[in-house]
C-alpha cells in the first residue's frame, strides 16, 4: 500500500502546516494575489452594473436604434483595423450616444476575437462614484485583468505596496502606471477599451489626464469614445484621423439617429396608458411627437414621461403645449413646478440638490428640507422627501442601491446651473451654500453625542467597526464633509448681500464651537473636537499629537488649528482647508506646556515656552519666529500664563507671575507700552481676555474679584465682588492711543 496520500486545491484552507512526527510541512493552498479583493482598490465600481442601472434609467433599450453603426464604413475601418486607435463618437445632450455605445458593448462582447480583451465604463457626472478619471482607469483595469490570472499576479507582485497609496495625492499616477503595465503585457492582446461620456469626467484636470491617457496608449489600445461637442475635448484629440470621428449632427449620420427616435417613439406609445383603445389619439401623439423631437432621444423620454402622468382628456393638451428643444421643455416643466401647491418645498429640493458637491441620500435631504419646511409642514419624514423628489422626476431620480438622488442627465444640472440659476436660486448661489452651512451646523449640534455608536473599546479599529441600524450618522453625513466647510468660508468671505447675513454666519459659527473643549485620544493618532456641556464630537483632524495644549483661530477666517505636541514641538494644521493636517514646525525648543495665542486673521502665534525666557511672536504665514517680546522683572516671565492679542491685532497682552501682573506690547512696535501691577490676590487664569471692540481687559481672581482697568493711566480702576472666577465677564481696559 503506499504511503502517499494526495492533497488537493484547498482542502486545509491557505497556509496550513501539516505535522506527522516530529516532521512538519507548510501548505500553501493559495497565494495572495489569487484573492481577488486586493482588486478592489484600484476599483470598487462594477461597470456592467452601473450600464445595466443606467439603461434601465434611461429607458426601454432598442436594439434596431444603434444597428446603422454596424454599417458605418469608418467605423467598420477602424473595428477591422489590425492597427490600434482611438474613434470618437461625439453629438449634443440627449442624441442617444450612450445608448449607442451600449448597443456596441453588447455587441463586442458577443465576438469572440474581441470579447475577451474588452472593457468598458460609462461615466455620468452626478453619480461621484463614476465621474472621475481614476474610476474611469481603476474600473477599465480590473475589467482587463480579472480573468487573466497570470497578468492579476504580475499587478499585484508589482504593486501590493503602492495599493495603499492610491487614494492619496499619487494614486493618479499608480494607476496609470498600472494600466501602462496592463495594456502592453503579452497575456493581453489587443484590447479594447469603450468609455462613454467623456466629457462628464468632472475632477479637476480629470478629463483632460484621462484624454491625454488614451492618446498615449492608443498605438496599442483600440479605444471607443464619446461626449458632447466640447472644445476642449476637441483639442485634446486633433490627432485624431477625421475618418475617426463620427458626428452625430452630419446630416448623414442624422437621419440615422432620427429614423433611431421615431423607433423609439413608435415603441414607448405603445405603453402609455391613457392612448391605449384610441388607435387616432395613438396616431396623432406619434405624428406630433416625432415631428417636435429633432432626433433628441432625451426629449422623447421626457415627453413620454409626461404623458404617462396625463389623463386621457387631457392628452392633446400636453401634446400642444410641448415645446421643441431640450432648454424649453426644462422651462415649461419648471415653471408647472413653480404654479404647484408645493411650489417652495419643490424649490428647496432643487437648489439643494444642485448646490451639493455630490449626490445626497434621502435621509441627507430630509436634514436640509426639514430645517426649512418648518413654514409649511409640520410633520415630515423620510416618506415626504420621497413623494416630493417623486414629483421633480422630469429632472431627479432615485438610485436603488443606496437611495442617493440625482439628476437624470448632466444637461438638466447645466440647465440649473444656467438658464434657471434664478429661480432655483432666488438669492444667489452663496446664499443657498450659506443656508446649508448653517443647516449643517444645527443638524449636527442636535444629533452628535458622545460614543454615538456606544462603542465599548474607544480605541477600536475603525475598520472593524459596523454602523447600528439606522445609523444615527445617516442624515448628517454630507454636513460633516470637508467640502462644505471650504464652500461656505469662502462664500461668506465673496457674498455682497451686505454684512447682517455674514455676521449671522459668524456668529452660527461661533455659537458652535464656543463651548468646545479639545482634546486628545492618543491611541488613535487623532484630535476630537468635543463640546463641554454634552460631550459632543464635533470634529476630528487626524494628527500624531499627544499634548492638551490645543487653541483655535479665533475668527476662523484661516481657520488654522495649532497644537503643542509631546516632541516639544509646536504645529500647525489647516482645519477644514485641509483636513488631512499637514503639520509645518513652528517651533522645536518649546518645552512641554507651551502657552499659545493666535491672532486674528492667523497672522501671529505668540508662544510661552517655559518659566523663563520671553515670548516668541511667530508668524502664521512662513512659520518663522519674528520677534522675541521681553518681559519687566531681568526680562523673564516667572508662572507666566496664556498670551492673548486685542481684535483690533493692536496689542498682545500678557499676564505675569501668580499676583496677575498684565504686560501689554504694541503690536507695530513690539514696544512695552503697559505694565499693571496685580493687586494682592491670587491670580485665576478664567477667561482673561480683550474686549471684542479691544477697549477692555479682564482679569480674574480665586477670591471672586474681577478688576476694571481703563484710561491713560492705565491703572486698577474697579472691582466686582462676589463674582464668581468662572463667569465670563468682559474684558475691561481702555488703551491711550499710541
Amino acid at each position: 500500500m503506499s504511503n502517499n496520500h494526495n492533497v488537493s486545491e484547498s482542502q486545509f484552507g491557505h497556509n496550513a502546516l501539516v505535522i506527522q512526527g516530529n516532521n512538519s510541512a507548510p501548505i500553501n493552498a493559495g497565494s495572495p494575489e489569487e484573492d481577488s479583493s486586493w482588486l478592489e482598490k484600484i476599483s470598487q465600481e462594477n461597470p456592467e452594473y452601473h450600464k445595466r442601472r443606467i439603461f434601465e434609467s434611461k429607458g426601454p433599450f432598442l436594439h434596431e436604434s444603434f444597428h446603422w453603426i454596424l454599417d458605418n464604413a469608418d467605423f467598420n475601418k477602424w473595428r477591422n483595423a489590425e492597427k490600434s486607435g482611438v474613434f470618437w463618437i461625439k453629438g449634443d445632450p440627449g442624441k442617444g450616444k450612450t445608448m449607442l455605445l451600449g448597443g456596441l458593448v453588447d455587441n463586442f462582447e458577443e465576438s469572440p476575437q474581441i470579447g475577451l480583451n474588452l472593457a468598458y465604463f460609462f461615466c455620468q457626472a452626478t453619480d461621484s462614484r463614476i465621474n472621475t478619471a481614476a474610476a474611469v482607469i481603476g474600473g477599465l483595469t480590473v475589467s482587463l485583468i480579472k480573468e487573466h490570472h497570470e497578468l492579476r499576479s504580475y499587478i499585484h507582485t508589482k504593486y501590493k505596496h503602492d495599493l495603499n497609496k492610491l487614494n492619496g495625492p499619487e494614486g493618479w499616477y499608480i494607476l496609470h502606471d498600472i494600466f501602462e503595465k496592463v495594456t502592453r503585457h503579452s497575456t493581453l492582446p489587443n484590447p479594447v477599451c469603450i468609455v462613454d461620456a467623456l466629457d462628464e469626467c468632472e475632477q479637476e484636470h480629470g478629463c483632460k489626464q484621462l484624454l491625454r491617457l488614451i492618446i498615449e496608449t492608443s498605438s496599442r489600445v483600440k479605444w471607443l469614445v464619446s461626449s458632447r461637442n466640447i472644445t476642449e475635448i476637441e483639442r485634446e484629440l486633433q490627432e485624431i484621423d477625421s475618418s475617426r470621428m463620427l458626428s452625430l449632427e452630419l446630416k448623414e449620420n442624422a437621419e440615422y439617429i432620427t429614423n433611431s427616435v421615431d423607433l423609439y417613439i413608435d415603441n414607448s406609445i405603445r405603453n402609455i396608458m391613457a392612448l391605449q383603445g384610441d388607435e387616432e389619439l395613438q396616431t396623432r401623439a406619434t405624428s406630433v411627437l416625432k415631428s417636435k423631437a429633432n432626433g433628441t432621444f432625451l426629449w422623447v423620454a421626457l415627453v413620454i414621461g409626461q404623458l404617462r402622468h396625463t389623463k386621457h382628456r387631457d392628452i392633446e393638451d400636453v401634446l400642444e403645449e410641448m415645446p421643441e428643444g431640450l432648454e424649453s421643455l426644462y422651462s415649461l416643466i419648471l415653471t408647472r413646478l413653480t404654479k404647484q401647491k408645493d411650489k417652495d418645498v419643490y424649490q428647496i429640493l432643487l437648489s439643494t440638490v444642485a448646490a451639493a458637491e455630490r449626490p445626497l441620500r434621502l435621509e441627507e435631504l430630509l436634514t436640509f428640507i426639514s430645517f426649512r419646511w418648518k413654514d409649511y409642514k409640520t410633520t415630515y419624514g423620510l416618506r415626504d422627501v420621497q413623494d416630493i423628489v417623486k414629483d421633480c422626476a422630469s429632472f431627479l431620480s432615485i438610485r436603488d442601491d443606496d437611495k442617493s438622488v440625482n439628476f437624470i442627465h448632466q444637461s438638466v444640472k447645466d440647465y440649473m446651473m444656467g438658464p434657471a440659476v434664478r429661480v432655483i436660486f432666488p438669492s444667489g448661489i452663496e446664499y443657498q451654500h450659506y443656508r446649508m452651512f448653517t443647516t449643517s451646523l444645527g443638524a449636527m449640534s442636535r444629533i452628535l453625542k458622545h460614543n454615538i455608536y456606544g462603542l465599548r473599546d474607544p480605541g477600536s479599529d475603525i475598520k472593524a467597526i459596523s454602523p447600528p441600524t439606522p445609523d444615527p450618522l445617516a442624515p448628517i453625513i454630507y454636513c460633516s464633509l470637508k467640502c462644505n466647510f471650504d464652500t461656505y468660508l469662502w462664500c461668506t468671505e465673496t457674498w455682497t448681500m451686505g454684512r447682517q447675513i455674514k455676521c449671522g454666519f459668524e456668529t452660527r459659527l461661533s455659537d458652535f464651537f464656543s463651548d468646545a473643549a479639545l482634546s486628545v485620544r492618543n491611541d488613535l493618532n487623532e484630535i476630537f473636537l468635543d463640546s463641554m456641556d454634552t460631550g459632543e464630537t464635533l470634529l476630528r483632524f487626524e494628527a500624531h499629537v499627544k499634548g492638551q495644549n490645543l487653541i483655535f483661530s479665533p475668527d476662523w477666517t484661516q481657520s488654522s488649528l495649532f497644537a503643542s505636541s509631546s516632541d516639544y514641538e509646536i504645529q500647525i494644521w489647516l482645519a477644514f482647508i485641509d483636513t488631512r493636517a499637514k503639520s509645518s514646525d513652528v517651533q522645536n525648543t518649546v518645552k512641554y506646556g507651551a502657552r499659545i495665542a493666535i491672532s486674528p486673521k492667523s497672522k501671529y502665534v505668540a508662544v510661552w515656552g517655559d518659566g523663563g525666557g520671553s515670548i516668541q511672536i511667530w508668524s502664521g504665514e512662513s512659520g518663522e519666529c519674528i520677534q522675541a517680546l521681553q518681559g519687566e522683572k531681568n526680562g523673564l516671565f516667572e508662572c507666566s500664563y496664556r498670551p492673548f492679542f486685542s481684535p483690533d491685532l493692536e496689542h498682545v497682552a500678557c499676564v505675569q507671575g501668580s499676583k496677575g501682573v498684565i504686560q501689554i506690547w504694541h503690536v507695530r512696535t513690539w514696544k512695552l507700552i503697559h505694565l499693571l501691577e496685580g493687586p494682592r490676590h491670587q491670580f485665576n487664569d478664567v477667561n482673561t481676555n480683550f474686549s471684542d471692540d479691544s477697549r477692555y481687559i479682564v482679569a480674574g481672581y480665586h477670591d471672586g474679584l474681577v478688576f476694571t482697568t481703563l484710561g491713560r493711566s492705565a491703572s486698577w480702576t474697579g472691582a466686582q465682588t462676589g463674582a464668581s472666577p468662572e463667569s465670563s465677564w468682559k474684558a475691561s481696559f481702555q488703551f491711550q492711543q499710541e
